[in-house]
């Protein structure tokens, strides 16, 4: 099993979970360590939503690309509180806009 890991510009993770399902959406998960709210949620949409507004809130520290099993996670940490992870189907085209590969 090959794990692949890509570094994302903050920036284009902000702008890319504005319009996220172009990437084939498979599943998505949130984490706020100081809320409970996140446990609460039960659908994708419900989770996409927080984690829309939750970028929206904060900075983004971090955002990285995990390639492994053809399954893309797009994992974003806005300050250090909130992990957002979206499974993609069709991460290959993420990674062309992010003009990390070609």
């Amino acid at each position: 099993m090959d794990v692949k890991t890509y570094n994302l510009p903050p920036d284009f993770a902000r702008k890319a979970i504005e319009d996220i399902e172009r990437y084939g959406i498979v599943a998505v998960d949130v984490e706020n360590r100081v809320s409970l709210l996140d446990d609460m949620l039960k659908s994708d949409e419900e989770k996409l939503k927080y984690a829309r507004e939750k970028v929206k809130e904060g900075n983004v520290d971090k955002a990285v690309l995990v390639v492994r099993d053809g399954i893309g996670t797009l994992v974003i940490n806005v300050e250090n509180v909130v992990e957002i992870r979206v499974e993609l189907g069709e991460y290959e085209k993420l990674l062309r806009e992010a003009g990390v590969v070609e």
